[in-house]
């Protein structure tokens, strides 16, 4: 893909978001266009709204407390330094990128109440250029949501190539777009080995890395009793819970190294569940009533890391089997590379 050497490309994806997850995947997206001869940028959709939702979601909260607004403050700092990471541009005369990429994260949430939809999420406003989606979620947004907006669902229609990464998404791109083939691709952390990407944080004991934005009392309670029972520190990154033993404000590649070094993780989180199954951590998810959690571990044949309210108070383990899960994850690695290789392509002729 020489041919594609400086070609300049248009990411469309929550690159503001301060949230290790979707850093990570606008980061992980990036590295990966890189590969193939792009030069990458990222649209900068956080108007005045969206700025001041990013910002009431980290400092708004009815629990907040001072510890945890010192706790925020450093996050936010971590995170506009790795910002720099990005090359962010504004709204306006976009017509020198030739391609654009969508996706990926919720950009398809209509009902995502920490960002306003973007139009720029949906391929409108964009300039005329071939437009790809890749990976976009519809979070806990359906089909019924979307037809609110037929302006977006128009958008999704006239994407030159669809793909989404679950299985929600890709009933909302079916009902937008019935004659196009739509693919289904793994989130793009998934295809980038971030080792190179990871700095130390060095913690002194062994540790349950928890992380979650906030579980109910009762696991709370199950939690603090396991991490007891196994002379295990409990240490949250990235959000501030004032029964954990430990926060941490780190940097997204300080959480990489954090991931790596912990004992367990438990979470119920979309990408606190990827990230545990690239270092292969013993992991458990209280997220199976999240779709795109359920999904994911179910298609990757760890639906047993998904569990209910009082799985730690039986005496049971986080022991987690990854023994099926080369066979599984590798196959579609290549099918998302092969999607990508298809854009490409496309790109070319």
């Amino acid at each position: 893909m020489n041919n594609l050497k400086n070609t300049p490309c248009l990411i469309v994806t929550l690159c503001k978001s301060l949230n290790y997850g979707a850093y990570l995947q606008a980061f992980a997206l990036q590295e990966i266009l890189t590969t193939y001869g792009y030069q990458v940028s990222f649209l900068d959709i956080y108007d005045k709204e969206n700025n001041i939702k990013r910002y009431k979601h980290l400092f708004g909260g009815i629990k907040n407390t001072p510890q945890s607004y010192i706790f925020n403050i450093r996050k936010l700092l971590a995170f506009k330094k790795y910002e720099k990471k990005l090359t962010i541009v504004p709204r306006g005369n976009l017509s020198r990128f030739k391609v654009v990429f969508i996706g990926s994260d919720e950009v398809w949430s209509v009902t995502n109440g920490s960002f306003n939809s973007a139009p720029e999420f949906f391929g409108i406003n964009l300039p005329k250029s071939l437009k790809f989606s890749y990976a976009p979620s519809v979070g806990s947004s359906n089909v019924e949501d979307l037809n609110s907006y037929p302006k977006y669902v128009q958008g999704i229609s006239e994407l030159s190539m669809i793909s989404v990464r679950d299985i929600e998404s890709l009933e909302v791109a079916k009902k937008a777009s019935i004659d196009k083939d739509i693919s289904m691709v793994l989130d793009p952390t998934f295809l980038h080995d971030f080792v190179k990407n990871e700095e130390k944080y060095d913690i002194s004991k062994p540790y349950i890395l928890v992380y979650t934005y906030g579980f109910e009392k009762n696991i709370v309670k199950e939690v603090k009793a396991y991490a007891r029972r196994n002379k295990l520190l409990i240490l949250s990154a990235g959000f501030y819970h004032s029964w954990a033993d430990k926060n941490i404000a780190c940097n997204p590649f300080e959480f990489l190294s954090i991931v790596r070094n912990a004992d367990s993780v438990i979470t119920d989180t979309f990408h606190g569940s990827i990230f545990a199954i690239k270092y292969r951590k013993n992991f458990i998810s209280y997220g199976g009533n999240k779709p795109k959690v359920k999904y994911l571990l179910e298609s990757l044949g760890l639906e047993k890391s998904l569990v209910e309210v009082g799985y730690l108070s039986n005496d049971n383990t986080i022991d987690t089997t990854y023994s099926n899960l080369e066979a599984i994850l590798n196959p579609k690695i290549n099918e998302s590379r092969n999607y990508l290789e298809r854009c490409n392509t496309m790109m070319l002729n």
